[in-house]
């Protein structure tokens, strides 16, 4: 009969989720894993075949943290709230955000974030500023706003003193969103 543990396979993942969120994938290991669970490292294996396979969870749950940051009501404009949500995570929750976009996680980034990036398409199916766009046109709006979100997401996570405000990151993400939106939609209507 296999050995009764104390901890869940999701209290381990939440202990290593609060790890990388707090102080990034440097300090994961399973010995500091077991150590802020209070035991050895027997359990995390007995749950996971390997650090990677742990990882993956913690990307896993860090993306579905991500996703409400982005469909959390701000201002009114579902379009920008999904920007200033990822940025606010960017700047709110730096280790964790520099992590899941690392070299070595980016995969599992898009793996999951792929699912976001569908949910948050649909979510606009009915947003009055796309109506009558083509479903290439909405993607090339969306696909360049996202890469601007991104760049802002990587300043507001790695800021000089005092650069960034959720207030400010708002009117920037606002106006940036306006901008692309615009200049696309006026590049669209030349080309037809």
């Amino acid at each position: 009969m296999p050995p009764k543990f104390k901890f869940t396979k999701e209290e381990i993942i939440e202990s290593a989720f609060t790890i990388v969120r707090c102080k990034g994938w440097n300090a994961l290991s399973t010995r500091s894993l077991a150590a802020e669970l209070g035991t050895s490292s027997r359990p995390i294996y007995s749950f996971f075949n390997s650090i990677k396979e742990l990882e993956e969870e913690i990307v896993k749950k860090a993306v579905d943290s991500l996703h409400a940051y982005m469909i959390l009501k701000r201002t009114g404009n579902p379009w920008h709230d999904h920007g200033i949500g990822y940025v606010l995570f960017a700047m709110e929750e730096k280790s964790l955000f520099r992590s899941i976009t690392d070299e070595a996680h980016i995969t599992l980034f898009k793996k999951y974030g792929d699912a976001i990036w569908d949910a948050l398409t649909e979510s606009l199916s009915n947003y009055a500023p796309f109506q009558g766009l083509t479903s290439d046109q909405i993607y090339r709006i969306q696909m360049h706003r996202w890469l601007f979100a991104h760049g802002l997401a990587f300043s507001a996570s790695n800021p000089p003193p005092e650069t960034w405000t959720p207030d400010n990151i708002v009117a920037v993400m606002q106006s940036g969103s306006q901008a692309i939106y615009t200049g696309l939609l006026d590049q669209f209507r030349s080309s037809t």
